[in-house]
């Protein structure tokens, strides 16, 4: 898909941190990570990631958004940053999934499928998605490890702790660096204007913009 350059990233997924870029031509052409929740850092990643990029915010032509699964209220956050600037200037907002662009790097990195792509959740729980025989990636789920395990397929994963539940995992690079050229050449981007956070649990309580807290 052809973004509208320059086009502002922000992914608040993560459970620990926040990442926000911008691409031109693309490429990074300015990035800030952040180590800190996505309500102290989102805005200033953002700030950082346009100044490296000499761009003020109304340079931007468009916003893309990880909507998960993961950190709900990350994503919540960088959602609601995108949703306002769009709405005082009309810009699109894309959107992507954090399992489906870890699949398609995996693809890239030469994993032969089937496989499964698992992503730390909460309570100990992971989030899954299988790929196929074929390649076709499946619907995002959370389950537990010994469910995981049931499957009895590959994992890959970025989450170094995973190589403690799972100890064949594949532990790869986080896909952020290659962002530009995945969004370039795979249809892993869709327009929408009002994102909200991909939550693949059946259990989540509803969420009353309160902080999370470790149980």
């Amino acid at each position: 898909m052809a973004l509208p350059e320059p086009c502002l990233v922000i992914d608040g997924s993560a459970r620990v941190g926040v990442r926000v870029g911008v691409i031109s031509s693309s490429q990074w052409s300015g990035q800030a990570i952040a180590v800190d929740g996505a309500l102290e850092s989102t805005f200033a990643c953002a700030r950082a990631a346009l100044a490296e990029a000499g761009l003020q915010l109304s340079d931007i032509k468009s916003f893309a958004v990880c909507i998960g699964p993961g950190s709900v209220l990350g994503i919540r956050i960088a959602a609601l940053a995108a949703r306002t600037w769009a709405t005082l200037v009309p810009r699109p907002i894309y959107v992507w999934e954090s399992l489906a662009v870890l699949a398609a790097t995996a693809a890239r990195s030469g994993h032969l499928p089937p496989y499964a792509i698992a992503l730390e959740s909460r309570l100990k729980r992971w989030n899954c998605l299988c790929v196929d025989a074929e390649g076709k990636p499946g619907t995002p789920s959370e389950m537990e490890a010994d469910q995981l395990r049931a499957k009895d397929l590959p994992i890959v994963t970025t989450s170094p702790e995973a190589a403690a539940v799972f100890p064949l995992c594949t532990v790869i690079e986080s896909p952020w660096a290659q962002l530009p050229d995945l969004f370039s050449r795979s249809p892993l981007l869709r327009l929408e204007p009002k994102p909200e956070a991909l939550n693949p649990a059946a259990d989540f309580a509803t969420w009353g913009g309160e902080r999370h807290r470790a149980s």
